[in-house]
């Protein structure tokens, strides 16, 4: 064992520069496997996330009410809020967990000066103007709302705290509204902490849920995909009670205007969704309402989009692999015409052929394995997530590149007689 390590170093150090290139070469083989197998983990849980929904179009409810003059003429209605509170519960009640309610509407905290709030501002990826957003005493800050179904439908994962209950999407005089906060807000918040805010210019108590996983993301007709990480998830609030004054009142009535506008998922022929729909219009006196779809647009998006990520992560990696390959295949038959009087000489001392090439199969193992290694341990201690399946890639990935590197050897050495060798040391 000694002296095949010492032969593996010796030949290393006579083509040192070579061996160095061949060596980061394998580094960022590894390096970028690392980089795929975490990209495609995560593109795979977006997937198995999505999975439900593949089969299913949805639907857009938007009501009639677009220009100003007939919104504000309806909500002038006397019955207006008994109407569009009606509405609401005969969506549900007909739909059940086929409508789902996803809008993304900010809310105003008080937040300062710090720079570190920029990014939750609401605007800020659209290029917004921070200090205009932070001129006024409560700031915009991106969330959304979701109604228990949509929680229930886009299977939001946590990472600390506790998920909404069914009892969290009915509001309650005098209690602190429970909310979930995207990930990138872990470092400033506890679960448990209270949040004070304005929604739709209402005062609001939130108290802080939860934690969203990094990474998470949810859709609607506006968005295909809406990454939470910098967001504040709102149940979508039913309120019971009747409003107190003409501004609470007037919250209300914007507020079920907005829920009403959600979205049906279903497999259903788009008449039948159209006939339940008629059915809840009829049964709630509101007739202001309309169907767009069915419309999977968003969805065969982001099916797309992970069709192609995966395509190009298997292009990438299958052309780094075969790079890898044909440099240290290069560089072993290289290092064999290099070394071919040597062998001879070795051979007369009494080695066989089977030594010849363990010294050469050694030496591609010290140089695939040791940036394999280095590179797993840092993934051990850096990122450490499905350690075992990528140790297990990792493994796969350096059999395979030393079979593959070895075999160009393996054929030279078949080719060899050794009396012609003999002969030609002589």
């Amino acid at each position: 064992m000694k002296m095949i390590l010492n032969e593996v170093l010796e030949s290393l150090k006579r083509r040192k520069w070579f061996s160095a290139l061949i060596a980061i070469q394998v580094t960022v083989l590894f390096l970028t496997s690392a980089l795929l197998f975490l990209t495609y983990t995560h593109i795979e849980g977006k997937s198995d996330r999505l999975q439900p929904l593949k089969e299913l179009n949805f639907y857009q409810l938007s009501d009639d009410l677009a220009s100003d003059s007939k919104f504000q003429a309806f909500l002038k209605r006397p019955n207006s809020l008994q109407i569009i509170k009606k509405f609401y519960k005969n969506l549900e009640h007909r739909f059940g967990k086929r409508f789902v309610y996803l809008f993304n509407q900010h809310i105003d905290v008080k937040i300062g000066d710090d720079p570190k709030w920029d990014k939750f501002l609401y605007g800020y990826e659209h290029g917004a103007p921070i200090e205009q957003l932070k001129k006024h005493p409560y700031n915009p800050l991106k969330a959304v709302q979701i109604n228990e179904q949509g929680f229930t439908r886009f299977s939001i994962p946590l990472s600390n705290g506790h998920p909404f209950s069914a009892q969290d999407f009915h509001y309650r005089q005098g209690e602190a509204v429970p909310v979930l906060l995207g990930a990138e807000y872990q470092p400033f918040y506890q679960v448990g902490d209270e949040i004070k805010t304005k929604y739709l210019r209402k005062d609001f108590k939130l108290v802080v849920r939860g934690f969203i996983q990094p990474d998470t993301f949810v859709f609607n007709a506006n968005n295909p995909e809406l990454y939470l990480d910098r967001y504040i998830v709102m149940p979508a609030l039913q309120f019971s009670n009747s409003p107190k004054n003409e501004a609470d009142e007037r919250f209300q009535k914007i507020h079920y205007m907005q829920l009403i506008n959600g979205m049906i998922f279903t497999n259903e022929k788009p008449y039948v969704v159209r006939r339940d729909l008629e059915q809840v219009k009829k049964a709630s006196g509101f007739t202001d309402m309309q169907l767009i779809g069915a419309n999977s647009d968003s969805l065969d998006f982001v099916f797309s989009v992970i069709r192609v990520n995966v395509e190009l992560l298997q292009i990438m990696s299958s052309a780094l692999f075969v790079v890898c390959i044909l440099s240290i295949s290069i560089l072993m038959v290289t290092k064999f015409q290099d070394n071919f009087r040597n062998m001879s000489i070795h051979l007369s001392s009494g080695a066989t052929l089977n030594q010849l090439f363990s010294y050469f199969l050694a030496e591609i193992l010290f140089i695939v394995g040791l940036p394999g290694l280095v590179i797993t341990l840092w993934y051990k201690q850096v990122i450490d997530v499905s350690f075992g399946m990528y140790t297990l890639m990792n493994l796969m990935l350096f059999s395979l590149t030393v079979l593959i590197s070895a075999l160009p050897l393996y054929w030279q050495f078949s080719k060899i007689e050794i009396s012609s060798l003999l002969k030609r040391s002589e």
